[in-house]
């Protein structure tokens, strides 16, 4: 899951200039698309600034389940959303086929 998430980070531009804007490359994979979409459609939109922090905090956590996680920047319930996304394409059901 790490590398996956390391991977999608890859997508991302982060702009300081006027506060925090966070930008997903029109060149990102499709699951990562994807992933935006879900938490548009379950949490309401603008919230890719959380989807990079879980993926942030994924990518640099041993155990993303039990990673400290900065709520203010990326509530709890998008957080789990985003770690079972990574878990199902991490470490597919189906054993990849």
């Amino acid at each position: 899951m790490q590398a996956l998430a390391a991977d999608y980070l890859e997508h991302f531009s982060v702009d300081f200039t006027d506060g925090v804007a966070v930008r997903l490359a029109g060149s990102a994979p499709e699951d990562l698309v994807e992933l935006d979409r879900l938490i548009g459609d379950v949490f309401g939109p603008g919230n890719l600034v959380c989807v990079y922090e879980a993926l942030c905090v994924a990518a640099d956590s041993d155990l993303p389940h039990c990673a400290d996680v900065d709520e203010k920047v990326c509530p709890l319930d998008i957080y789990f959303v985003v770690i079972d996304f990574l878990g199902a394409r991490a470490f597919p059901a189906n054993g990849g086929d």
